[in-house]
């Protein structure tokens, strides 16, 4: 048998599981496998962030794209706990990750020595599987087992490797193989899935929750919900997943989602939670009946109580439904439903033909709908820019949405971006995002510039954390600590070498996105917006009213002055 250097071991292992690029940034206790990857540099790509933040939050955007696990590598210390942020949103996010972290030379080790930190400690909480190397035969043992593991587990996996491992001499034990190594799959209960059938059958008012369990499965959860008559909402990071403007599909359920969606959800009497572990339970109906289709048998009934609960592939279990239900060819509850969508529609419609200036956020989704290609993908950050984007975009069944979604960090839009094209640079990459979101990740443009990675990035800017100012609102505060300074991202944009567009009037508006969609290189569209455009919830409860109604108190008791308020026609729209 053969010897090979441990490091090129490692990067046998990741051919053989099908990966073909790493996001990080290399340094002293990483460089030997670092320099592994540059000898195989035709078959795996080094992506090099300009922070290790970036790389975690990129690979697991790119995973929740393809449904490939994502590769981030980083020197210990504190490079490592730059990671932490996107490992905890590929945790909370449940996709599989892969995380290369080095460490000082094993003789060191615990003696204090510089940038010597408990690695493994660090990341207990976020990894399903965290060990760290002491003998250079186990490295590409030790790599596998955590590949299988991340998939297996949908989580997070960490090697952490001693600087003076990956440049020892091994046996050669790795295989070549023909075709990637492949997660194993849950088989379904036939059992489970006749009795769901039965309830099905037995509903007049069938509702199904979506999430990211079925973005495999978009074909099957069409064909099943119009074959059963089902009304259809997502959750956030479910969005695109069913058609926007398909008439079975009310929207996304939960503050940031629709009024429509809201009522279906009060009025069903089965509910069918296919893929998602939906955590805000208050937004579920208390008293239906529930099918819950789930490929991890822990999170059977967690959310709310499951008459039925079907262990398995979402996309296998939908098609045994679609086969066994009987069709329902007319059902007034979706009829209704689909009437209360269409004038949700004409709602929001009107918010995106505004004219103003300041610009009304809504007309620069208008703008980003008006040149988007049919596939494109969006990646969208967390703040205002998810509650715009979610609720006008009208996404078709080809878009993919990409988002932060249970961890909900701030700044993961154009680390997204940049996933999207190493995932298929073929497709057209839009992403959004605030003013202070992005300047929490601006550095790493110079990396899509850098790779030339084609996309559009556009930044509503305002000066203010919108998001936060109303929440603030909603629960009686005044506002504070939420401005801050204008920056020129369109210069920026332009000193890191892509092209820039500043937008200061609606009237700039259309021309701005005309030529950011005709360049082929990466683009920030900088859009100064309005600062009282209002994210107000899709259906206002009463806690909420409570709230605005101190907030104005307050306001006018403390600061003397009368806040502004959204438009009272949307407030009533959304309350009653």
């Amino acid at each position: 048998m053969g010897k090979i250097n441990a490091g090129s071991a490692v990067v046998n292992v990741l051919k053989n599981w099908d990966i073909d690029h790493v996001y990080g940034l290399p340094g002293d206790s990483i460089d030997n496998i670092v320099d592994a990857l540059q000898k195989e540099q035709d078959s795996i790509k080094f992506i090099h962030v300009r922070h290790e933040e970036v790389a975690s939050l990129a690979a697991a955007s790119y995973t929740k794209l393809t449904g490939k696990i994502g590769v981030a590598l980083s020197i210990g210390g504190p490079g490592a706990l730059h990671l932490l942020n996107g490992m905890y949103d590929a945790k909370m996010d449940k996709v599989p990750q892969l995380v290369l972290v080095g460490q000082i030379p094993s003789k060191f080790a615990n003696t204090d020595y510089f940038q010597e930190v408990d690695t493994a400690a660090i990341f207990d909480d976020c990894a399903v599987f965290n060990k760290e190397i002491t003998r250079p035969e186990q490295l590409p043992i030790v790599v596998d087992q955590a590949i299988r593991a991340a998939y297996e587990k949908r989580g997070v996996a960490v090697v952490i490797i001693p600087d003076d491992v990956p440049k020892n001499m091994i046996a050669d034990t790795v295989e070549r193989l023909d075709a990637p190594k492949q997660p194993t799959r849950t088989g379904l209960n036939v059992a489970d899935l006749e009795a769901a059938v039965d309830l099905i059958n037995a509903a007049k008012k069938p509702t199904m929750l979506i999430g990211t369990g079925t973005k495999k499965a978009k074909a099957e959860v069409t064909a099943f919900a119009e074959k059963m008559g089902i009304v259809v909402m997502s959750t956030l990071p479910g969005k695109g997943i069913m058609a926007d403007m398909h008439p079975n599909y009310v929207g996304n359920i939960g503050q940031i989602g629709t009024k429509p969606a809201f009522e279906a959800m009060q009025e069903s009497d089965l509910l069918i939670l296919a893929g998602t572990d939906y955590p805000f339970r208050k937004y579920l109906p208390a008293k239906a009946k529930c099918i819950q289709i789930e490929i991890d048998a822990t999170r059977i009934g967690k959310r709310h109580a499951a008459t039925v609960g079907i262990v398995g592939d979402a996309k296998e279990a939908l098609a045994y439904l679609t086969t066994h239900a009987k069709e329902v060819k007319d059902r007034p509850f979706l009829k209704a439903c689909n009437k209360n969508m269409q004038t949700w529609w004409k709602w929001m419609d009107e918010h995106m033909d505004k004219t103003t200036s300041p610009i009304a956020p809504q007309a620069v989704i208008k703008q980003m709908q008006r040149i988007a290609d049919e596939d494109a993908v969006f990646s969208i950050d967390v703040g205002t820019s998810t509650v715009w984007s979610t609720r006008y975009l009208k996404l078709g069944h080809k878009n993919d949405f990409l988002i932060s979604a249970w961890l909900g960090t701030m700044g993961c839009a154009l680390p997204g971006a940049i996933a999207s094209n190493m995932a298929d640079s073929k497709r057209q990459v839009i992403s959004l995002q605030g003013d202070g979101a992005f300047a929490m990740v601006m550095q790493d443009f110079a990396t899509a510039v850098h790779y030339n990675l084609p996309m559009i990035n556009v930044v509503l800017s305002n000066q203010q954390l919108s998001f936060i100012k109303y929440e603030q609102q909603a629960q009686g505060q005044l506002n504070y600590g939420i401005d801050h300074s204008d920056i020129d991202f369109a210069k920026f944009a332009e000193a890191c070498g892509g092209k820039g567009y500043r937008v200061t009037k609606f009237e700039e508006l259309e021309a701005a996105f005309t030529a950011a969609k005709a360049d082929n290189c990466p683009v920030i569209i900088d859009v100064v917006t309005d600062q009282n455009a209002a994210p107000l919830p899709g259906k206002i409860v009463m806690d909420e009213a409570k709230g605005f109604a101190r907030f104005e108190i307050r306001t006018a008791l403390e600061e003397k002055r009368i806040a502004q308020l959204p438009p009272l026609k949307d407030i009533m729209r959304q309350f009653f």
